[in-house]
């Protein structure tokens, strides 16, 4: 029978669906905007956005084109290390209320940043700080990324390193950008066997997320903006005072 005017003849190719397309999720920005300070939201919340929009980039690497390149696995760790070394500096703990770079790291470490329990094969946060300001964050700032071990890093473990995905089997960074919450299961810091021996290794996905998680939080908590503003009016009115000082005991002595 043939069809009539308003049939047509399909046949069972046609009946086929086509392939869903991928949903892109590009990059979502801090949610900083709101801060009314000025400096915490243009000088410190923008630019720790910026580095976290360049490490979320990263993960593209190494392209197509230039196989032989780079992963840029030590630029992304340095990079989201970085961005907890200037937000300890400016917003939590502050330089003001922890003079000791170290010592505001660790604090901003253990008191801020997501970490999962031991059972799920995450390394135990009381010794994690330690491990990523001594072995990852001081090397690759001052010495090429050299072999410095912790003392919280077991004697007779290889050298630790950095790897872009580790334990995360969702190797897709538009997707990690996107979630609300971790999954355990993808620890930042595990212990992984290599060579016949043990190591730490730092996956990059992890750290990306509780990172930019991490900044999302304080942004977004009223008190510690407020506790952030007040510790760098302190702060200034301490060095204009000093200045003055020194100023007049430099006249007095001329």
């Amino acid at each position: 029978m043939g069809a009539g005017p308003d049939e047509t003849i399909t046949s069972d190719d046609s009946l086929s669906k086509p392939e869903p397309k991928l949903r892109r999720m590009p990059y979502s920005e801090v949610q900083y905007r709101h801060i009314a300070d000025p400096f915490i939201r243009e000088e410190v919340f923008r630019r720790a956005d910026w580095l976290l929009r360049d490490a979320y980039g990263m993960f593209a690497l190494p392209p197509p084109a230039l196989p032989d390149a780079g992963g840029g696995n030590w630029a992304i760790a340095l990079v989201l290390l970085c961005v907890m070394d200037g937000i300890s500096y400016h917003v939590y703990p502050t330089r003001a209320n922890s003079p000791k770079q170290e010592q505001r790291f660790k604090l901003l470490f253990n008191e801020k940043l997501y970490w999962g329990p031991v059972s799920k094969g995450w390394y135990r946060k009381q010794d994690a700080g330690a491990v990523l300001y001594t072995e990852f964050r001081n090397p690759l700032v001052h010495e090429l990324a050299a072999d410095k071990p912790a003392r919280a890093r077991p004697s007779t473990y290889l050298e630790s390193a950095v790897g872009k995905w580790g334990p995360v089997t969702m190797r897709d960074i538009e997707a990690i950008d996107s979630m609300r919450t971790w999954s355990d299961d993808w620890p930042t810091l595990a212990t992984t066997e290599h060579n016949g021996g043990r190591r730490l290794e730092l996956s990059c996905a992890a750290l990306y997320w509780s990172v930019k998680h991490m900044a999302n939080s304080l942004a977004a908590d009223a008190n510690v903006i407020a506790s952030a503003v007040a510790s760098r009016a302190g702060a200034k009115r301490q060095t204009s005072i000093g200045g003055w000082w020194s100023a007049l005991w430099s006249r007095l002595r001329g």
